[in-house]
């Protein structure tokens, strides 16, 4: 079981934009994703989601880190991406997927 927490404008772009201003640029890494594993087993989370909104389904899969991430139980791991601010506030839901099969479907408040 996971819980995710999605974060437009998440406070660590700015710390990103920090930390990358001397060397290679992580650009606006504006959505902070929180994924935690509330099980007894590990989970696997490949680096993509999608984001439902009245026209239909959109993937993302420009994800930070890239990859498919392994969870243990009782762990918290973040993603980042760039999200686009007006294609975020149209969109209703957001579906993250697990290896094992399962999709985490989350509601988007406006």
């Amino acid at each position: 079981m996971l819980k995710v927490r999605a974060i437009m404008n998440s406070p660590m772009e700015a710390i990103l934009a920090f930390r990358t201003c001397c060397g290679a640029a992580a650009f606006d890494q504006n959505l902070e994703i929180q994924v935690t594993n509330l099980g007894a087993l590990p989970i696997e989370v490949p680096s993509y989601f999608d984001l439902i909104d009245d026209l239909g389904s959109y993937r993302v899969d420009t994800l930070l880190p890239y990859g498919v991430q392994r969870i243990p139980p009782g762990e918290t791991i973040a993603f980042y991406c760039t999200m686009d601010e007006n294609r975020w506030k149209g969109a209703r839901q957001m579906v993250l997927y697990a290896c094992q099969g399962k999709k985490y479907t989350i509601d988007i408040s406006p």
